[in-house]
């Protein structure tokens, strides 16, 4: 079977890591005199415009039986978190079982870490090329009831701090400054020790196997699919993209002088058996929070609200 590759590329992720990423598997693609297609997002939200249009003109569904001579069209993204879950999400809106290739190139890459790919452009595209077929992998699905949204998430679904540390990334007044002088990371770190400072303990529900429990000074509430979050933080060391489980990490209130201490076993893996730490893993998990708190999927805002929302597991076929 020979392949077609139609790019999808985000030149803006990661602060232009895209372009770059996208050009170099270009160049690579023209060099081995492979056929593709390459289309360029040029503002937020464009991945949706672009997969609409390749749904309908390009891509189609994986069958094991096609002719050994049938060309398959291929879809390869390149770019962040944010894309991929874009590109995954309208898709599945528009009822489309399409395989995905993935390339890295943004500045968490949690996704990847997830899947275990390296973050070599032409390292990928090299696998992508010797894959044969398809593989399953575990995302989130949720519903959330107040507000009747359903979505999914690859990396992990956030509600209190996390979320919290994504409003204020987006938001910051120096962040637009700072981008210019590539200090992306400073300020992310600007954001969290500001976001660390002002939140406060908010009361969360969770229901798991017909049980519930009440965790009223809940600091920290993530929903993932593997184990990292916020650009390689080990917060769900058992979680898998390969296995059919939803992981739930709770983090309750620390006082300032645990800060340090919690950090250093998370960054170990050995939190989940701490006190200030609950950990849940199931195929369902359903969580209320009355208090308005900002919430994330994805590391893309979903807004400062209260949240009745349930997880469990779908199937996602990737190119790798």
């Amino acid at each position: 079977m020979e392949l077609f590759y139609h790019l999808l590329v985000n030149p803006n992720s990661g602060g232009g890591q895209g372009r770059i990423a996208g050009e170099q598997v270009i160049q690579y693609l023209k060099a081995a005199k492979l056929p593709y297609s390459a289309r360029f997002t040029s503002h937020p939200d464009h991945e949706r415009r672009l997969i609409q249009e390749m749904a309908v003109h390009d891509l189609k569904t994986f069958d094991e039986k096609m002719p050994p001579d049938e060309v398959y069209p291929l879809l390869v993204v390149i770019g962040g978190d944010g894309t991929i879950h874009q590109v995954v999400n309208e898709l599945y809106r528009l009822n489309k079982q399409i395989p995905i290739a993935y390339i890295p190139a943004g500045s968490g890459n949690d996704f990847a870490r997830g899947l275990g790919l390296t973050c070599d452009p032409i390292a990928i595209m090299k696998q992508i090329i010797a894959t044969k077929e398809p593989r399953e992998c575990s995302i989130i699905h949720y519903m959330e009831e107040i507000y009747q949204e359903e979505g999914l998430a690859l990396n992990n679904i956030g509600i209190g701090l996390d979320a919290a540390i994504v409003y204020e990334t987006n938001h910051s007044k120096i962040k637009g400054l700072l981008q210019k002088f590539n200090l992306r990371s400073f300020s992310y770190l600007s954001s969290v020790i500001r976001t660390l400072m002002k939140q406060r303990p908010f009361p969360i529900l969770v229901e798991v196997n017909g049980k519930q429990y009440s965790f009223p000074k809940t600091y920290l509430c993530t929903t993932s699919n593997h184990p990292y979050f916020g650009g390689g933080v080990p917060i769900a060391p058992n979680a898998s993209v390969h296995n059919e489980k939803v992981d739930l990490v709770i983090i309750e209130k620390p006082s300032w002088l645990k800060v340090p201490w919690i950090a250093y076993h998370i960054f170990r893996k050995t939190h989940l058996n701490k006190k200030f730490c609950h950990y849940f893993q199931a195929n369902k998990i359903k969580i209320v929070s009355t208090i308005a708190e900002h919430g994330q999927a994805d590391g893309e805002e979903m807004g400062e609200r209260s949240f009745d929302i349930t997880f469990t597991i779908k199937k996602q076929l990737f190119w790798y």
